[in-house]
Parts: C-alpha cells; sequence; structure tokens
C-alpha cells in the first residue's frame, strides 16, 4: 500500500508540470481575448455569461489533455457534458473551468483563473490554479504539498495562516456573487469574533489566498458548480486546509447527477473550529 501510494504521488509530481503548461497557454489565450474590445459576451442556458476568452482557452486545455501518454475522461464546463449514466462510472477524468470568474474577466478587475483539476473516485488528486493577468500558478494535493510560482521567480511551498482570533480573523466573500445571507452570516461572525475582517476577491483566488496564509476562511453560501472548486480544493488539501460541506465532510465530486455544488467551507488551519463557522449562525 505504502509503495502504491509512492508511485501514484511520483506520477503526479511528473504529470503537474505538463498541467501547468497547459494551464499557462490557456491564460495567454484568454489575455488575447482580454485585450480586445468585444469579448464576444454571451449568454448560456443557464444564464450565466460564456465569452470568447472561456471558449478559447478549453480548446486550448482539451486539445493539450487529449497530447497526453495518458488518457482520462474530460469534463468542462465549456464543452459538451457526459451523461450520468456514464459519467457515473468514472474512476478518474479530468474536470476543468477553462476561465473560472467570467464575470470578473468581463468587468476586467484581473480576478480571474484556469482550473484544472484530476479527480479520482469523487476526490482531486491535483489540482492547478492559473491566474493569467499576473502570470501567477498554484498547485498540489492532498499528501502531496502545495505551491506557488509568480512570473519569472522560482516556485515555492505555500503554506496557511496559524488561526489567532485575539489578533484578527481575515474571511473571504465572492466579489460578484454577494446576497443578503451572506451579509447576515458575516454579521454573526462578527459578534462571536469581534476581530473579524471580511475582504472580496473573485474567482478561484479566494481558496488560494486561504492556503497562502492571506486569510483564514472562506465560507461560500450560494450555488456553483463542480468545475469550479476541484482544482482550487487540491491546493487546499495540499497545505493540509480543509474543503467542507455543510456537514463538516470533506467536498467530493461526480456523485450524482446535477454538477451544481453546495455550499462549501475552505479552512487554512485545520485547527479551526468549523462548527463556530457552519452552519451560518442566525
Amino acid at each position: 500500500m505504502a509503495k502504491r501510494v509512492r508511485d501514484m504521488n511520483n506520477n503526479l509530481e511528473s504529470l503537474a508540470p505538463q498541467i501547468i503548461k497547459i494551464a499557462r497557454k490557456a491564460g495567454k489565450a484568454i489575455l488575447t481575448v482580454y485585450q480586445q474590445d468585444d469579448v464576444g459576451i454571451q449568454t448560456k442556458a443557464d444564464a450565466t455569461p460564456v465569452t470568447n476568452a472561456d471558449l478559447s482557452a478549453n480548446l486550448v486545455i482539451v486539445d493539450g489533455l487529449k497530447q497526453l501518454s495518458t488518457q482520462y475522461p474530460i469534463l468542462s464546463e465549456e464543452s459538451e457534458h457526459t451523461p450520468w449514466q456514464e459519467r457515473k462510472n468514472w474512476q478518474r477524468y479530468w474536470l476543468i473551468d477553462p476561465l473560472d470568474g467570467t464575470k470578473e474577466f468581463i468587468n476586467r478587475n484581473g480576478e480571474f483563473s484556469v482550473n484544472i483539476a484530476l479527480i479520482e473516485n469523487n476526490y482531486p488528486l491535483l489540482g492547478i490554479v492559473h491566474i493569467p493577468t499576473t502570470d501567477t500558478t498554484y498547485w498540489g494535493g492532498k499528501g502531496l504539498g502545495a505551491w506557488k510560482q509568480d512570473k519569472g521567480a522560482e516556485a515555492h511551498v505555500i503554506y496557511p495562516r496559524k488561526f489567532t482570533p485575539e489578533r484578527e480573523v481575515v474571511v473571504l466573500g465572492s466579489r460578484s456573487y454577494g446576497t443578503a445571507e451572506s451579509r447576515n452570516y458575516l454579521d454573526a461572525l462578527k459578534a462571536i469574533y469581534p476581530n473579524l475582517k471580511s475582504k472580496k476577491v473573485g474567482s478561484a483566488l479566494k481558496s488560494c489566498l486561504v492556503a497562502e496564509g492571506q486569510a483564514d476562511i472562506y465560507p461560500r453560501l450560494g450555488p456553483t458548480s463542480e468545475w469550479d472548486t476541484a482544482a482550487v480544493q487540491g491546493v487546499v488539501e495540499g497545505v493540509e486546509g480543509l474543503f467542507l460541506n455543510p456537514a463538516g465532510q470533506r467536498f467530493c465530486y461526480n456523485m450524482k447527477e446535477s454538477l451544481i455544488n453546495t455550499d462549501f467551507l475552505v479552512l487554512g488551519d485545520k485547527s479551526i473550529p468549523w462548527a463556530d463557522f457552519w452552519p451560518p449562525a442566525t
């Protein structure tokens, strides 16, 4: 068993550079569109926006994954979704959001990402999150560790911050999807933790900031899809952080026909009393 785990980790470590290269190439495709006056905004059937950048990045990623020596099924937000009757039998597959934070892309605030995850038996093995506007890449997986590489710099290991409620508790929220429920939740938390500070950030960058120690907690109250969270869960779990559903269980994937996530809670320091933050205080 120990040898199997070592072999698997070695395989993932050799695979990571190939996926990072694909993610960066997709990021360049996104930036090409980002610099154009007309980014080709359309509205999908679920009323969410899609742009030429989403579609261009998707082509780059899918083509890149199909050229790897080992092939797995691919589930991407911007490709036709495999029916549940087939998908439920997948043991390993790629789960992709070619452009996470399309609203941030349209608003041109730079807070969007390329997300690529390898899922095995319903949990992320490896996650890569690339921020095109800063040429920053995060990657990691449970038992592998997690890294960050800024443009032109060497990659370095990242760590979460220690939870110190007597000094400051930093909670992140969505820049584009704030709700009355979220605001009420934060008000209730401030009654428990007077030193709580909240910040709004776009896309998967929120969970990356928790993983690298710039924030303590990211609670998500509201809909997301499985491709929004899988890659960054790999990064968070790589630093031994927690990615939890409302019952306090490890977040999982491909367990049902719907690709819509439950609410979730991201914690950097696993000693944080998650029950204080979930379920939402009322």
